[in-house]
């Protein structure tokens, strides 16, 4: 019984890790382009990288508001 609880404590470790890897992509405060590191895009068939398909980028921060165009 001891192998099988080894097998199945390897398996929760894996998960485990695998569960802080995702936790740690969570970005918290200003927007930050890296949250869509992850995202895959359909580029002529081939499943790509959104940051290889076009350009992210994040305005910097401004203690100001900024006035809406209509």
């Amino acid at each position: 019984m001891s192998e099988e609880l080894k097998v199945y404590e390897e398996k929760m470790e894996k998960s485990i890790d695998a569960l802080l890897n995702e936790y740690a992509s969570i970005r918290a405060g200003r927007a930050n382009p890296h949250v869509l590191d992850k995202i895959k895009e359909d580029y002529y068939g081939t499943p790509t990288p959104i940051q290889q398909v076009g350009n992210i980028s994040v305005p910097p921060a401004s203690p100001y508001p900024t006035p809406r165009r209509s």
